[in-house]
């Protein structure tokens, strides 16, 4: 998701200089999170109420010089602020309502970060609710016109955070307009690393998908397919959990235990977890059996590939495409076998954050899998305690 954070810039606690205060605060309380996991750009900048509330009151021209006055219109000042705040309806938004009330008058800066998970984004407003400036945190929506031109068009592209390292975007050609002693600032707040990234005139007039129907169509992708990743984890538990009725504590232990995890042994556990849930839904669906196949293939406990391949014939029978059943068999084979093969890497080395979160997803993925191999609805096995 994509969040800014709102600051009042007319603060008292601020002599004149107000971006810098609120980087340190900012990443300070990111540098203090134990299990730190971010990869966002950062885009700064002052939210332009009254420019975009301007109307035109006069034209004059004196020597083939035209001089345009304007004037802020009440109107649309009301107008834009009411299409910032309530146009959306089911994006995250936290502000104290006390600080925007009296910071709507006044000038607010915004540090803004392209995407950022929403434990996050809890996290950043949880410590920075009681930072006095700080006004609040909210959702950003691109296909909104009102916040691309708050946001998308008007901020500036400041920093890139993978982590702990940081990285300073310029625009320069040379060393020499390098911000160099900013460089020292940031290393001082304990970044592994500070380094200076090139943007090479993107997000800049030049840049031709720097644009809001460029912007409208990634918000919209994005919004398009976490509905559909949300809809398969729900349906994967839904249809499964018939014929594997623990899968549901299955899923949930890994997935806390990948949050809370911060060595490689808590990751290895991690991934041998999702192993065991595709092993543990196959021994439900299809129980190993000791009697081979009709072509001789063994249906044995450790011959999932043979296991699944043979189910896939048996419920799909009747399909008109039974190449495609074995398709879609080779293809989930093909995703088990990188899961086993990191399985086993984990034993016997690091595994990091992003292999196990891959992993965690490509799980979920393969049991989805398993459900496209069945026509109908699976068998339900409860395991029932009558006392």
């Amino acid at each position: 998701m994509k969040i800014a954070l709102h600051f009042n810039a007319d603060h008292e606690m601020f002599p004149g200089f107000y971006s810098y205060p609120i980087y340190y605060e900012i990443f300070k309380i990111l540098l203090n999170h134990r299990n730190l996991n971010i990869s966002s750009k950062m885009f700064v900048g002052d939210l332009l109420f009254l420019l975009y509330s301007r109307e035109e009151v006069s034209e004059e021209t004196v020597e083939n010089n035209t001089r345009t006055s304007y004037q802020v219109s009440e109107e649309k000042y009301i107008d834009l602020i009411n299409s910032w705040l309530f146009s959306e309806e089911n994006n995250w938004k936290k502000f104290n309502e006390t600080k925007l009330e009296e910071s709507l008058s006044q000038n607010i800066f915004v540090v803004c970060f392209e995407s950022i998970d929403l434990k996050n984004a809890e996290y950043l407003f949880d410590n920075l609710k009681d930072y006095a400036p700080f006004i609040g945190a909210m959702e950003i929506n691109d296909s909104n016109k009102t916040h691309w031109m708050l946001y998308g068009q008007s901020l500036i592209p400041y920093t890139r955070i993978i982590n702990r390292k940081l990285h300073m975007f310029h625009d320069s050609m040379t060393s020499d307009d390098l911000d160099t002693e900013m460089q020292k600032e940031f290393l001082a707040l304990g970044f592994d690393s500070v380094e200076f990234e090139d943007l090479k005139l993107k997000y800049t007039i030049f840049d031709i998908f720097n644009n809001y129907e460029h912007a409208r169509r990634i918000a919209e992708w994005k919004k398009g397919f976490g509905s559909s990743l949300a809809y398969i984890a729900d349906n994967v538990v839904s249809e499964l959990i018939d014929s594997a009725p623990d899968l549901g504590n299955k899923l949930w232990s890994a997935l806390n235990t990948f949050d809370s995890a911060e060595t490689n042994e808590q990751y290895a556990q991690v991934v041998t977890s999702c192993r065991r849930i595709f092993e543990y839904v196959t021994d439900c669906i299809f129980p190993p059996q000791d009697e081979p196949s009709e072509t001789g293939n063994s249906l044995k406990a450790n011959k999932y590939r043979n296991r699944i391949f043979e189910y896939a014939k048996i419920n799909r029978a009747s399909s008109t495409n039974v190449d495609l059943v074995v398709a879609s068999t080779e293809v989930l084979f093909s995703q088990w076998s990188k899961l086993n093969n990191l399985a086993n890497k984990g034993v016997h080395s690091e595994v990091f954050r992003d292999e196990t979160r891959r992993c965690l997803i490509r799980t979920v993925l393969m049991l989805d899998d398993i459900i496209s191999l069945k026509q109908g609805p699976f068998e339900l096995k409860p395991e029932i305690n009558i006392e």
